[in-house]
């Protein structure tokens, strides 16, 4: 699928960052955030409760990931899609928080592309996204791009003895951050009134009813009302209007998916 095409199926559900937040914050009592690092060889989860509950991150099981060729595409095997889509409605998932892997000069390569093909054909194969259940990009290391207006990088202009640069083996970063991380810096950001009952829990995930609540009501609709007026200019991470661009990376990735 041509990279247009790719940036029109996905830009529809793609939210702000802090959308998801306040998301979460009006279906507190039953909802949940899913946090996703798409992987070559795995995809990692992480279900994320409102912030005034205890321990509200929770670790799922690794998906292994499987592929098979379409239209001379790498894609993920139907069984994979159909084990998000359950766990999605298992644990009532409000939004989605998917890790946004970009190199240190802020740039986007390979493992970009990868996400985007991912949520493609997620978006078009599932209805594991919609209007009301978006998704948003999380770049957890918060890189930002040093280009001057004229495209430059000073990181290049620095000189090496090196005879050799292997952008594949030291510049290129294929992890991006795992999903029980990506949850707690993406709620360390919209939530800091809570930030003492935060962090992973290291204990098997309980049942998605098992999240028990913490904080009032009245506290929880005080934040909520709050970032019912902000959360249009919270920390976005990706602006949806440069989703088109970002898709080139697409190209590159097309031969090395998974």
């Amino acid at each position: 699928m041509a990279p247009s095409s790719i940036a029109r199926s996905i830009s529809r559900f793609l939210a702000t960052p802090g959308k998801i937040a306040h998301q979460l914050d009006w279906t507190k009592s039953s909802g949940v955030v899913l946090s996703l690092h798409l992987g070559k060889s795995s995809i990692d989860l992480a279900v994320t409760a409102h912030p005034s509950t205890e321990n509200p991150i929770q670790a799922l099981p690794s998906i292994p990931v499987e592929s098979e060729t379409k239209n001379n595409q790498k894609v993920l095997k139907a069984h994979i899609l159909e084990e998000l889509s359950d766990i999605v409605k298992q644990w009532k998932v409000c939004g989605l928080v998917v890790s946004w892997p970009v190199q240190k000069e802020g740039w986007c390569g390979a493992p970009c592309g990868r996400v985007l093909h991912t949520l493609d054909q997620i978006v078009q194969e599932t209805r594991i996204v919609s209007k009301g259940r978006q998704i948003c990009l999380w770049d957890g290391h918060h890189f930002r791009s040093s280009e001057d207006e004229w495209g430059r990088v000073a990181l290049y202009s620095v000189p090496t003895s090196k005879e050799e640069h292997r952008a594949s083996q030291e510049q290129y970063r294929e992890d991006g951050m795992v999903a029980a991380d990506i949850a707690e810096d993406y709620v360390r950001h919209h939530w800091p009134e809570f930030v003492h009952n935060m962090g992973p829990s290291s204990a098997p995930a309980p049942s998605p009813e098992g999240f028990g609540a913490g904080a009032s009501s009245e506290q929880v609709a005080k934040a909520a009302g709050k970032r019912a007026s902000t959360y249009h200019h919270s920390n976005q991470m990706v602006d949806p209007k440069f989703l088109e661009a970002y898709t080139q990376c697409a190209i590159s990735a097309k031969a090395s998916l998974y």
